[in-house]
């Protein structure tokens, strides 16, 4: 029994055994058959992926030419901008000069002042030239001259290229550029002087209308102003009914006294000067006072006379009533340095108070100031002495708003007065400066009160 157990045992082994060597045999072959599968799969597969891989090249390419056209559109967008900006150069030139008609009042008076320092830079070696009466304006000769407009704005002083534009017309001896008074910018215009009227002529016929980098231009015969009977400006105008002050216009910022004087020097003896100012700006005019109509009337006749690189605008000023108690002229001080005069029974006012202190006084009214004077001047003038300053009021006309020369100067200490009426009669920017306790003579009618 044992022995067939056994051999019954072994047969199950050994069929055991033929089941799993037939089924590893299946599994390598199926596996055999998968890779075979794979492998023609993978092949039928080739040219497809081949195909895809073209069509993506394609695509890439198609792309990047897509960009290069769009760079190159971009490109040329660009420069149609930056052509057409330029054409329109003029056009953003107003619209900026718009833009500064738009500036505030502070910046317009900041603007005014940096121009006139330029100018007074500028000029300051003319202000001690004598003056030379301007040419006499042509009269009806040859029409030599044209007006140019409407000009590219690169055209400005470029005199030579502007000569040779010209020159097919003529030849061109002189050309004067037209600015802008109050910015100094360019116009685009100016005025060709050719060396004969028939080269003008020329000029207008060829070059009206013909276009100068991408401008029209404007060209036309400029006609000569006529001669005109003294006085006004320049020459031209009626100069009023004669009297003994005359109004003096189109001064240099840089205007000094002794030049002034000097313009007028053959004129007759000046009473006075009064320079005329708004907001503490000198405003380019004044008033010279004489000591008879003879002296006024040929001081009018110099209109036009060129002052600091400035042709003068004079005419007669109305006359004016004597003030009660005072001279023909008022007793109002001059201006930016105006001299005392000598006339007509003018009583001399003492410099220093002439009563005692007030007790307590800390306070001092100066007078004849001159009409720079500002709280930073002042203050610095009574340090001189070792007074200090504690605030400063100036007394404007009731009517007009002009700085009338005269002002309150508050101190820290009733010390300080003491030690700032030493100061009256000494000079502040050319003027002897009066001095008087606060408080010792009613104010007038309409001074004014106002704070610090």
């Amino acid at each position: 029994m044992g022995e067939k157990k056994e051999k019954k045992e072994k047969k199950r082994d050994a069929e055991a055994a033929e089941v799993d060597d037939k089924a590893a045999k299946k599994a390598k072959k199926e596996e055999k058959r998968k890779k075979a599968a794979a492998a023609e799969a993978e092949a039928a597969e080739a040219p497809a992926a081949e195909v895809k891989k073209d069509k993506k090249d394609k695509k890439k390419g198609e792309e990047d030419e897509d960009k290069a056209a769009k760079k190159a559109a971009k490109k040329a967008k660009r420069e149609a901008a930056e052509a057409a900006e330029a054409a329109e150069a003029p056009s953003a030139k107003k619209a900026k000069t718009d833009d500064d008609e738009k500036l505030s009042k502070e910046e317009k008076k900041a603007k005014k002042k940096a121009k006139a320092e330029a100018e007074a830079k500028e000029e300051v070696a003319a202000a001690a030239a004598p003056p030379t009466p301007t040419a006499a304006p042509a009269g009806d000769g040859e029409l030599n001259r044209v007006f140019v407009g409407n000009l590219p704005f690169s055209a400005h002083n470029e005199v030579e290229w502007m000569k040779d534009t010209f020159k097919s017309a003529g030849e061109v001896t002189n050309i004067d550029w037209l600015s802008h008074a109050d910015t100094g910018r360019f116009k685009g215009a100016a005025f060709f002087t050719f060396a004969s009227a028939a080269d003008a002529s020329a000029a207008v016929a060829a070059f009206n209308g013909k276009d100068l980098e991408g401008r029209p231009m404007k060209v036309e015969i400029a006609m000569p102003k006529k001669a005109a009977p003294p006085g006004g400006f320049a020459g031209s105008g009626d100069p009023g009914e004669p009297s003994e002050s005359v109004f003096v216009g189109n001064l240099s910022w840089s205007i000094t006294e002794e030049a002034l004087k000097e313009a007028f020097g053959a004129c007759g003896e000046i009473a006075r000067i009064k320079w005329l100012e708004k907001d503490g700006e000198f405003k380019g005019i004044a008033f010279v006072d004489f000591y008879d109509v003879d002296s006024a009337t040929k001081a009018v006749a110099l209109a036009g006379t060129d002052v600091c690189g400035r042709p003068l605008r004079i005419n007669f000023s109305k006359k004016k009533e004597p003030a009660a108690g005072g001279d023909k002229w008022g007793s109002g001080g001059g201006g930016k340095g105006a001299g005392g005069g000598k006339g007509g029974g003018r009583v001399e006012r003492a410099y220093k108070p002439a009563g005692p202190k007030p007790d307590g006084c800390t306070e001092l009214f100066c007078g004849n100031l001159p009409w720079s004077v500002d709280e930073e001047k002042i203050t610095a003038f009574f340090a001189g002495c070792g007074a200090k300053v504690s605030g400063v009021r100036w007394l404007n006309d009731k009517e007009t708003g002009e700085f009338k020369g005269v002002g309150f100067v508050a101190f820290e200490a009733t010390e300080d007065v003491d030690k700032g009426v030493s100061l009256g009669g000494e000079n502040l920017e050319g003027r002897p400066i009066r001095l008087d306790y606060a408080g010792q003579k009613p104010k007038k009618e309409g001074a004014w009160q106002g704070g610090w």
